[in-house]
């Protein structure tokens, strides 16, 4: 479970710098690496993008309007 919550925290972090609430020094002491930081940063993109898509697939399920 601790890697899933490490995974989690790297999500969190990269959203936060990718939204600019946290500058390069917090960034650089998650990763130094760019191709992980670009990484985590489109993870979180499709993780938000995949959103609309659940809940319409949802809806659709249940028989709500959508």
């Amino acid at each position: 479970m601790t890697v899933w919550i490490r995974i989690a925290l790297y999500v969190i972090a990269g959203w936060l710098y990718g939204s600019g609430y946290i500058g390069d020094e917090v960034k650089a002491l998650i990763t130094t690496d760019p191709a992980v930081a670009s990484s985590i940063e489109a993870g979180i993109s499709a993780l938000i993008a995949s959103v609309p898509v659940a809940w319409w697939q949802w809806a659709r399920k249940t028989g709500k309007p959508t």
